[in-house]
């Protein structure tokens, strides 16, 4: 054998030793450390362990958590021009504070993630709880009557001979008790996310959609569209809704179940593996790029308990990202190339300096207070 071909099977067989060794050292370090599961606070790391169709992008040099729909990579590096038109775009601090056991925050990521807009709900709208709609469905009287009067219309979907114009523009609030399963702090536990669903009858959709194209419609043209289209359904040239069968679907079983599946989806594969009691303090430091732009590097210096924490999940997860989130907002994606064995975890390539600044000052002024 020549000379060069040993020096080079030595040199190989010397770094897979070394190679090994490091391992063997990590094990060693590592074998009695079996870390708790945490609950998120101001400052967290998190990893989405998930092939469920998560990817990180960036927009305006924020780091994002989106989810696509039928989209099956897992979790993947950030991708600043990924695109897609049934992107839901995750709120970061509402799911780390329904990983809290935070209720309301829970019922707007359940939103969220259902393209719910809580905002486009009707300031005037009634607002009915399950259980009162249970009541009336099941023959209450005295709420049935309400019912009826607050939508203007018969449960079998008969006009009623009055014309309320508040009932027949707003329809209802249905207050739909969403039970969501979340692990906190490792113990499964079922929230409950009370969201608001708006219900208004087919029949007062029609006359909304007739009175949205005048401009400022009086009461007698109003109630002169809702009599001609009731007019049509008394008369059968138009077939009844049931309102009833529409109400029940909107407070079933089988409702929740698919608004809470993406919710439960995101909350069972976020795993919080460092918080504010880990991160001992941070700094910045800058350089420029080619151009010349300021380019920030934030310096997190780790608690041994944080340490070790990140390097047992580096070890079998070297090509995932981690989300670094702050008061809400996630200011870094780091992609994990190697063992995050050090005491110092530094997050570059970041372009937002008051971004940057507003964390390092946060961490830094959460230290002084505990």
């Amino acid at each position: 054998m020549k000379p060069s071909i040993k020096v080079g099977l030595i040199v190989a067989a010397a770094g897979a030793a070394l190679g090994g060794a490091y391992w063997g050292f990590g094990e060693f370090q590592l074998q009695n450390f079996n870390p708790q599961p945490i609950k998120p606070d101001e400052v967290a790391l998190v990893a989405v362990n998930t092939d469920l169709g998560f990817s990180i992008r960036v927009a305006n040099s924020v780091a994002q958590l989106v989810q696509v729909e039928g989209q099956q990579q897992g979790f993947q590096a950030p991708d600043s021009n990924e695109q897609g038109s049934d992107a839901r775009r995750i709120p970061m601090r509402e799911l780390l504070e329904s990983l809290q056991g935070n209720e309301e925050s829970l019922v707007r990521l359940v939103a969220v993630l259902n393209k719910i807009d809580l905002d486009e709900l009707q300031p005037g709208m009634t607002t009915w709880t399950e259980a009162d709609l249970r009541k009336a469905l099941g023959g209450d009287p005295t709420l049935e009557k309400k019912l009826t009067e607050d939508l203007n219309i018969q449960l079998d979907g008969t006009p009623l001979a009055e014309i309320r114009l508040k009932s027949i523009l707003n329809g209802i609030q249905v207050i739909c008790e969403v039970p969501v399963k979340v692990s906190i702090e490792g113990t499964p536990q079922t929230l409950i996310a009370k969201l608001p669903l708006s219900y208004q009858p087919t029949l007062s959709k029609e006359v909304s959609n007739i009175i949205e194209k005048k401009f400022e419609p009086t009461t007698a043209e109003i109630t002169g569209h809702y009599q001609e289209a009731a007019f049509k359904v008394t008369k059968g040239n138009q077939p009844k809704e049931n309102v009833r069968g529409a109400i029940e679907s909107l407070i079933s079983d089988s409702k929740k179940s698919g608004l809470a599946r993406r919710p439960e989806q995101v909350l069972q594969g976020a795993v919080v593996l460092v918080n504010k009691s880990m991160v001992e303090s941070a700094t910045t430091s800058q350089r420029k790029d080619e151009k010349g732009n300021p380019i920030y590097t934030v310096h997190l210096n780790m608690t041994e308990d944080g340490r070790k924490r990140l390097w047992k999940y580096s070890r079998n997860q070297k090509g995932s990202n981690l989300l670094v989130v702050v008061n809400g907002i996630a200011i870094a994606a780091p992609k994990i190339t190697t063992e995050l064995a050090g005491r110092q975890l530094d997050l570059t390539d970041l372009r937002e300096k008051r971004l940057v600044e507003d964390a390092v000052k946060t961490i830094n002024e959460l230290k002084k207070t505990n």
